[in-house]
């Protein structure tokens, strides 16, 4: 207990006569109940000790319950050691921060700060702030502290700083001298905090047209001219030093590991986490790559209402990795709704741009920055969990350069051990011999790549085969997207595409999903090309409110009608689309969405759910905007009267939910061994690529079901045109002449 007791000078007791006293501060109160508490606070000043207080009360409080009370108020933390030498707005100051002033003051005497500046920026305003703040400046050397003030944090003296400090173990602090927003932080610590090599890699990532700037006009730096006034230098300059204040008394720092901006105009502020890497090649240990088996284990799928089988909800799902959306250190640039706020019941989010798509032109740019990871959901919180998962999945399949790559030509693979780029992509002849006039068209989805020569090597990356239980390798290009500068570069040999790629919370519900997506597009495809008649679906039988509520949404909202046809295929797993079309309108729209699950129900959920993606596009001021000219062709001018295979075959009744059989057990390595034996009777294999990153922690995988169709222009012969007669649909296979000319643009 405090041998002199005094009320830190952040406090107002005020006595409440029969009642207690009130322990005031800037921002509420505490209540001390009690007579005694009402005697013994108006003594505590300073100067007399405890035993004074004790002795000065004895008759009206017992002395028990006096030194009682004071330890309580230590402990409560209404109490300090004085510090009369220190000015009481100081020593309230520090005290409200939970910190010792005195100690406080003792740490500034003591120890140093080294400024440095980058960029140009004038080291003046930060020199007279911190010497306001109190501190001291030493040499780098010497300096417990380092502050950097930097035009840009992209600036590359910033590397060698960088450098330095995790040489020297020095923790430091980045600030933005100029710009719209203040940017403070992060503070670095080396060992526990990610580094500036960290923030480097996500914030290039995040400035994708400043970095497709900067290639073509071959510069270094910033691209954009400094803005600032003296007044935001200086508001910057005096906030870095009351941090490095903190950072020095020892105190927690709100800027560790994380940036804190603030709009200068609007007062808003946002904190940037930034994750470290831990195979960052400065602060982390890169690892060697390795290719192991997969490892598949037990887990119960929890949640099963919205969207799909998931061992936990989207709430904690997007608790668990909403950290990574940012501008400044996201994996994530951005989250948001794509639907108007007056859009209550199709749910649609948006997150980044689409690193899918590589970027070589100024058109491909404009598309990519247009074209931004999508989710949808029957909730608006599916949706939101949707599109960040969607977004983090694209992130993790871009090549890094950790990855296990295998140099080879096809021919010198032995038998069993690779798999032929064209296996998988299902191009004919006759495109590849076309491929010129094709790609000519612009198309953003339907490319042929080139023929792979036998002779040519190329990085080939192993997948696990959960079939034969052995490594099989495919084309690092097949699998990873930017390799060897995807589609622009000289040697594109392989359309790598984001088909079977899925995010889980964990590694198998990923691995479903991925699946799912591959039979999905397998059955679209066997429909579509063929044009064939399929079974309308009788929506009532499914048991599932959103359903009338999404097509009444769309009748009376939009005024659209929906239906839905059933394109399961031979595998036997529920495939579904559903469709819309304007009604007394010259034009019908008509927009699509596909959904494929076990349990028909979340097929057919899923399916419209899709199409709420889609529906952005239906109107004439979108259309405007439009510049893929597949996406622009069909909803001008599809209807269908002359697309009749959109509507439901009228020979056949509507399917009902009770045709189709229990598949689903609520396990999902049970559900991965049944997907697997349905594959094992059908004469394929599955393969999987664990994509998942280490500074990510989401499990990603990308699945490979060799034979299974893309739902893209792809014409090789095969279950395109074997499966429609195997099943009765079609007499006879249709000739690549007859199939349907129309691409799938989505």
């Amino acid at each position: 207990m405090l041998k002199t007791p005094a009320l830190k000078a952040h406090l107002r007791a005020a006595v409440i006569p029969g009642e207690g006293v009130l322990m005031l501060t800037e921002d509420g109160a505490k209540v001390l109940h009690g007579a005694a508490y009402e005697k013994i606070v108006p003594l505590i000043d300073g100067h007399r000790t405890a035993d004074d207080i004790a002795d000065a009360l004895a008759g009206q409080v017992d002395a028990a319950r006096a030194y009682f009370a004071l330890a309580r108020m230590e402990e409560q933390g209404h109490l300090a050691a004085p510090a009369p030498d220190l000015a009481p707005s100081v020593a309230g100051f520090w005290q409200a921060a939970s910190a010792d002033a005195r100690a406080v003051q003792d740490a500034h005497a003591t120890r140093r700060v080294a400024l440095m500046t980058v960029g140009g920026v004038d080291a003046a305003p930060l020199r007279a702030a911190l010497a306001t703040a109190g501190l001291a400046e030493e040499t780098p050397e010497m300096a417990d502290l380092w502050i950097v003030l930097a035009d840009d944090y992209l600036r590359p003296e910033l590397r060698d700083i960088n450098s330095r400090a995790l040489t020297a173990e020095r923790p430091w602090v980045l600030a933005r001298a100029g710009g719209r927003e203040q940017w403070l932080g992060p503070y670095f610590e080396p060992g526990a905090t990610a580094c500036w090599e960290c923030l480097q890699r996500r914030l290039t990532r995040n400035r994708a047209t400043h970095r497709f700037a900067a290639a073509k006009l071959d510069v270094q730096g910033p691209l954009v001219p400094p803005v600032g006034l003296p007044v935001t230098l200086a508001a910057t300059c005096h906030a870095v030093a009351l941090e490095a204040a903190l950072i020095l008394a020892g105190l927690p720092s709100t800027l560790k590991g994380q940036v804190v901006g603030r709009d200068w105009v609007t007062h808003t502020q946002q904190i940037h986490v930034l994750t470290p890497n831990p195979l960052c090649p400065a602060c982390g240990t890169p690892a060697e790559p390795v290719a192991r088996p997969l490892e598949l284990g037990t887990a119960r799928a929890a949640f099963q209402s919205d969207g799909g089988h998931r061992s936990v909800p989207p709430q904690a799902t997007l608790a668990a990795y909403q950290h990574l959306v940012s501008p400044i250190t996201g994996v994530v640039n951005m989250l948001q709704p794509a639907t108007p706020p007056d859009e209550t019941l199709a749910h649609v989010y948006v997150a980044g741009s689409n690193a899918a798509r590589p970027i070589g032109s100024l058109r491909d740019l404009k598309r990519s920055l247009r074209s931004s990871s999508a989710g949808k959901g029957v909730s608006e919180a599916q949706a939101k969990v949707s599109a960040l998962c969607e977004a983090l999945e694209r992130s993790s399949g871009e090549i890094a350069g950790d990855e296990v790559r295998v140099r080879r030509a096809w021919r010198d693979w032995p038998e069993g051990e690779a798999i032929h780029p064209n296996a998988i992509m299902g191009y004919s002849e006759a495109q590849f011999a076309d491929r010129e006039a094709q790609n000519a068209k612009q198309s953003v989805f339907n490319v042929t790549p080139l023929p792979l020569p036998d002779d040519h090597a190329v990085d080939w990356t192993p997948l696990w085969s959960l079939t034969e239980k052995r490594f099989k390798h495919l084309p690092t290009q097949l699998v990873y997207y930017g390799v060897d500068g995807g589609r622009s570069g000289p040697d594109f040999y392989a359309m790598g595409c984001s088909n079977g790629n899925a995010a889980g919370n964990t590694r198998e519900e990923a691995l479903l999903q991925g699946f799912f997506e591959l039979v999905e597009r397998d059955a679209t495809a066997l429909w579509w090309y063929n044009r064939l008649r399929r079974r309308g679906v009788a929506t009532d039988t499914f048991n599932d409110p959103y359903l009338p509520r999404i097509a009444r949404h769309y009748r009376e909202k939009h005024g659209r009608e929906t239906w839905a046809l059933d394109l399961t295929s031979d595998l036997g797993i529920p495939v579904f689309v559903a469709l819309s079309r304007e009604v007394d309108a010259p034009q019908e729209r008509i927009l699509f969405g596909l959904g494929c699950h076990l349990d028909a129900r979340i097929a057919l959920q899923r399916a419209y759910a899709e199409m709420n993606q889609m529906l952005g596009l239906a109107t004439a001021e979108v259309e405007g905007k439009i510049e893929d000219p597949e996406t622009l062709h069909w909803l001008q001018t599809a209807t269908v009267a002359n697309q009749p295979y959109l509507a439901p075959d009228p020979a056949q009744a509507p399917v009902r939910y009770e045709e189709f059989p229990v598949q689903h057990s609520g396990d999902f390595l049970a559900d991965i061994n049944h997907c697997l034996s349905i594959l094992d009777r059908a004469g394929l294999e599955m393969l999987v690529l664990d994509q998942t990153r280490a500074e990510l922690g989401l499990p990603v995988v990308k699945v490979v079901v060799p034979g299974l169709r893309h739902f893209w222009a792809r014409y090789a012969p095969g279950r395109l045109y074997d499966v429609p007669v195997r099943m009765g649909w079609l007499d006879r296979p249709l000739t690549e002449a007859e199939l349907n000319p129309i691409p799938i643009f989505v």
